[in-house]
This record gives structure tokens, sequence and C-alpha cells, in this order.
């Protein structure tokens, strides 16, 4: 049995909602396409490099 509730409020609730929802979908979309699959790795891997270079290492020891 599915039961179906909706939360009561005003209309400034609804359309901040929506446009929740309107600003998830690039992110949803992006995520479902082939080049984040790519780009996370990528991504993870520039991050690792840059955390091992001489300047990543002296920038995380000022902030630690």
């Amino acid at each position: 049995m599915i039961t179906t509730t909706f939360p009561h409020g005003n209309a400034d609730q609804s359309s901040s909602q929506s446009l929740h929802s309107v600003a998830e979908f690039p992110v949803a979309w992006f995520q479902a396409t082939p080049a984040f699959l790519i780009l996370r790795p990528a991504a993870r891997f520039l991050s690792d490099w840059v955390h091992a270079t001489p300047a990543g290492i002296a920038l995380r020891a000022l902030f630690h």
C-alpha cells in the first residue's frame, strides 16, 4: 500500500522546493553522463598529485 503525504505550508515553501529541484537537475544529469565517470578519477588523480608536490605539502603544513 502506498500512502502519499503532502507537507503543510505556504506557497513560499513550494516555490523553494521547485527551485531546489531545478537546481539539482544539472548535477543529476551530469552525474549520469560518461564524462562524470572519466572526470571523477582524473580529478582525484590531480588532487593527489597536487598534494604530493612540495607546494601542496607546504600548504597543508601551514593549515594544520
